[in-house]
């Protein structure tokens, strides 16, 4: 039997889905439920691998060639994981970082800490958990899954031994332990694992009931139910503990039994056992696809009444897709880029393949205002990339080329054709930037409002000084850089309508010791901030090491502020107290080696539109003290609690997670994860 996928559809849009299949009369119906994870939870534990598991596993399934080798993306220290790869998706106000949710801390050394808690959108009876794994298979050992009544831990299902071949796939694990409670909280354990060893996963899908479904024969459970279906859609393979190891007919067991539930199952109610009617109607649902910022996508089945109805509208004939062209040409050209420009860069190159008129079209330069190519390692690639691209962005304002490398000509030929109408520039972890880079964007990028430098360590003194010829810029990365204050200084000054700058350090100890001290003054900066910059909103100090007093009272004038990251050392309590009662609309703030008086507390509880709080190494935090900043700010949505004395209390942090339900809290410590 034939496994269709569904194309895209407008449905996707309304992310978070919960697909339902509903079979039976009206007064005697269940409900079957698919759905992927709402939110997860990290469990610290001395094995970091866990946290590289699963960094976007919120939602579908992201990767689409499942039965594939996956090739892993780099991870940098900061644990942000890199998108590669190539699209003209629009881009984000700014670079979304992996989270870590730390929920706990435990110095036991078990296998039980190795784990991840999966929270999904609507509690159900379990009949199936699918597990999509990209990347080194098979070290998912247990599944847990908590009961919503009273919060204790069940076991679903435990490891077998197991051969997995390398490559990608859907893994769903029989489920050998009957759950007769409903669910939304999964619980995954693996194996302890090495950095190259460990599962990366994409998506997990959880399939329940509304409804306690029990077989017919009281001598069969659900799952050797399941089984025996399922060998009919699939030869009886080897894979015994994999109920989707055929990825042709995943899942097509279970749309088996909702259309003939009758002759299978029976639901089970307040203790009673009730035949179950014969269907007479079964509502169409679809888990729709879902577009990712790299224009990938992964279609999932539509469960419709029966097998042949589904094959027939899933699958166009030849003439059906001639036809469907024809209808497309029949269009204006007007409309039809109106029509591309909402395409993904995939889908756009395949539109060439139609006919002449499309393959014209799609080389119209409106549709590429935006490119995004990031974290390719290959000069010889990125030459082609040019190439390619060169003639299509005549008015290209985006271009992403974070963590690419390049052959410099290569790129300034780039910029001397395409590079008159950019306003917004990445060039992050980009080893080959130099200062001539930095001259060529100061001849031809005159519009440029957003450049980011970050980790670009080839640029000299001279090169920054040619960012002085712009006077439109208005956001600023110089993280990680050899700048020297005053050149800083100076380009403030040219660009005085600045909102966000970042001049971070690496946090890693050894490196520090590499800096030199008299490169940066951050006083300095502060101070022309404040002379230069009044209306900044995002500033961004993190690790640096020499903000004193002076630059704090300077910043308190940028009443403007709305996220401000400070340095990891201590800021004097006066300085601090004027900062936050100077600047009332602060929605981000990340302080260090503060105390928690109740002159700060209170300063704190006043800043009423704070919406995410980092707290680093603070003292006197007590219970009592970061409960009053959940409870007086109404719309903090993340307390980020940094090697502070609550990381290790447990009860504590789920006595939060009840009575500010509305609060994301992530404890860990931060020096012990990089310390490693």
């Amino acid at each position: 039997m034939a496994f269709h996928y569904q194309p895209y559809c407008e449905s996707c849009n309304r992310y978070p889905y919960v697909g339902r299949v509903s079979v039976g009369e009206e007064d005697d119906r269940v409900d079957f439920i698919y759905q992927f994870v709402k939110r997860r939870y990290v469990q610290y534990h001395e094995n970091i691998s866990i946290f590289y598991t699963a960094p976007d596993i919120i939602g579908p399934p992201k990767f689409s060639n499942y039965g594939e080798l996956f090739h892993l993306p780099v991870f940098r220290y900061d644990m942000t994981p890199r998108n590669v790869g190539i699209s003209t998706s629009p881009w984000e106000n700014k670079v979304q970082n992996y989270e870590i949710h730390v929920i706990a801390w435990n110095w036991v050394s078990s296998v039980e800490k190795n784990y991840i808690d999966l929270n999904f959108h609507e509690a159900v009876y379990p009949v199936r958990v699918t597990i999509y794994e990209m990347y080194n298979p098979g070290n998912v050992i247990q599944i847990w899954a908590q009961d919503s009544n009273n919060n204790q831990w069940f076991k679903l299902w435990d490891e077998s031994s197991q051969i997995v071949p390398p490559t990608s796939r859907l893994f769903s694990p029989p489920l050998s332990h009957p759950c007769n409670f409903k669910t939304d909280l999964l619980r995954l354990v693996f194996r302890n694992s090495s950095p190259k060893s460990y599962t990366m996963l994409d998506a997990v899908m959880l399939i329940g009931t509304s409804e306690l479904i029990l077989p017919r024969n009281p001598n069969e459970s659900l799952t050797n139910l399941l089984k025996r279906i399922n060998c009919m859609y699939s030869p009886c393979h080897e894979e015994v503990h994999n109920l989707t190891a055929d990825l042709n007919s995943a899942n097509l067991d279970i749309v088996h039994l909702q259309q003939n539930f009758p002759e299978y199952c029976i639901i089970c109610e307040s203790d009673v056992t009730t035949s179950y009617k014969r269907n007479k109607k079964v509502s169409r649902e679809v888990i729709p696809g879902y577009v990712q910022p790299l224009g990938q996508r992964y279609s999932r089945r539509i469960l419709l009444k029966s097998h042949s109805n589904y094959t027939k509208r899933m699958k166009l004939s030849s003439d059906e897709s001639k036809e469907l062209s024809r209808s497309l040409s029949d269009f204006p050209d007007e409309i039809l880029l109106k029509i591309f420009k909402n395409l993904d860069l995939t889908t756009l190159c395949r539109m060439s393949e139609v006919n002449w008129r499309f393959n014209n079209l799609i080389r119209d330069p409106e549709l590429y205002t935006r490119l995004n190519v990031r974290w390719i390692k290959s000069d010889k690639y990125m030459c082609d990339i040019f190439c390619y691209f060169t003639p299509r962005c005549k008015y290209l304002r985006q271009l992403d080329l974070t963590g690419c490398y390049f052959v410099v000509k290569d790129f300034i030929k780039f910029l001397d054709i395409c590079g008159k109408c950019l306003t917004h520039l990445r060039l992050s972890h980009c080893d080959s930037v130099d200062s001539s880079v930095l001259l060529k964007i100061s001849d031809i990028c005159k519009n440029l409002k957003e450049l980011d430098l970050n980790s670009c360590g080839r640029i000299n003194d001279e090169g920054f000084s040619y960012l002085e010829r712009l006077n439109s810029l208005e956001h600023l990365n110089f993280s990680s850089l050899r700048i020297k204050a005053q050149r800083v200084c100076k380009i403030l000054q040219k660009n005085q309508g600045m909102h966000e700058l970042h001049l971070e350090e690496l946090y890693i100890p050894e490196l520090m010791k590499l800096v030199n001290p008299n490169m940066r003054n951050i006083d300095v900066v502060a101070k022309e901030l404040k002379n230069s910059c009044r209306d900044v909103e995002v500033i961004s100090l993190l690790y640096t090491i020499d903000l004193t007093s002076q630059g704090i009272d300077a910043l308190a004038d940028c009443k403007n502020l709305r996220k401000l990251h400070l340095s990891l050392h201590p800021i004097a309590e006066n300085s601090l107290s004027r900062l936050l009662s100077s600047c009332q609309r602060l929605e981000g703030v990340y302080l260090a080696s503060i105390a928690l008086t109740d002159r700060i507390l209170k300063l704190l509880t006043g800043c009423q539109n704070m919406e995410e709080l980092h707290l680093f190494r603070v003292q006197r935090a007590t219970y009592e003290n970061l409960s009053i900043i959940m409870e007086q700010c109404p719309k903090l949505q993340k307390f980020y609690l940094i090697c502070c004395d609550v990381s290790r209390n447990n009860d504590m942090i789920n006595e939060w997670k009840k009575e500010y339900p509305q609060v994301s809290v992530y404890v860990f410590d931060y020096y012990d994860l990089y310390s490693r």
